[in-house]
């Protein structure tokens, strides 16, 4: 029913946390991004709050406008569920711009959405440095970047901060459908296709600054 896929993206630009620090704009945040309907079994907003809260490092009250990535086990973790909505958004974008649809067939926005998953066993995949395939301990610095915002007082400045990682590394497994004749309902080359988008589009954070792009293997693994 499934057909597993080794993936691996070496990031060519910087890497960058996307996360709130502040626990108050956590919620917002979280709140924004939710599903308009709530997936069966998955995690209410008060679960993914305390989650999110448990794996965010503590920062004094002076950087709670920073930007971080979640930790596990001392070091840097990305969850699954944003790969997967990387890969959904740059469908939609080539589905609707790129491979049009063919009369009375699902787009290809919907079949990515429909069979295009990561193992149910895995919830984080880890930061990985390129060299040694390390995970990743510490972000490898900060960087301020000028921001502009409209208020009831008018257009005001401010700084926005984020961690980042360079020469950043991601190594995970993807399931793709596949039907009892042994044809994938995504194909390989599909797979490829999203993510030679996604490497250009970017993924995390400060992506319309040129970051999170990055290169990419696709490898087929097994049949089960």
């Amino acid at each position: 029913m499934w057909t597993r896929y080794d993936v691996e993206w070496k990031f060519v630009t910087k890497l960058c946390g996307s996360l709130p620090a502040d626990p108050e704009l956590q919620r917002k945040w979280l709140e924004s991004r939710k599903p308009r309907v709530r997936p069966p079994d998955s995690k209410s907003i008060d679960e993914i709050v305390e989650e999110v809260a448990a794996s965010t490092p503590e920062v004094p009250d002076e950087e709670r406008g920073l930007y971080v990535f979640q930790r596990q086990e001392g070091g840097l973790v990305l969850r699954m569920a944003t790969i997967r909505a990387h890969i959904k958004d740059c469908a939609r974008v080539l589905s609707s711009l790129y491979i049009g649809r063919i009369e009375k067939e699902k787009s290809f926005a919907v079949k990515v959405l429909n069979s295009v998953y990561y193992p149910k066993e895995v919830y984080w995949t880890s930061v990985l440095e390129q060299g040694d395939g390390q995970q990743v301990k510490a972000p490898t610095g900060q960087y301020d970047k000028p921001i502009h915002v409209k208020t009831m007082q008018g257009e005001r400045s401010a700084l926005k901060t984020f961690e980042f990682v360079e020469g950043a590394m991601l190594r995970f497994q993807l399931d793709i459908l596949t039907q009892p004749s042994g044809r994938q309902v995504i194909s390989q080359d599909d797979l490829e296709t999203v993510m030679d988008y996604g490497g250009t589009h970017g993924y995390g954070g400060e992506r319309s600054d040129g970051e999170g792009r990055y290169d990419f293997t696709v490898k087929k693994v097994a049949e089960k």
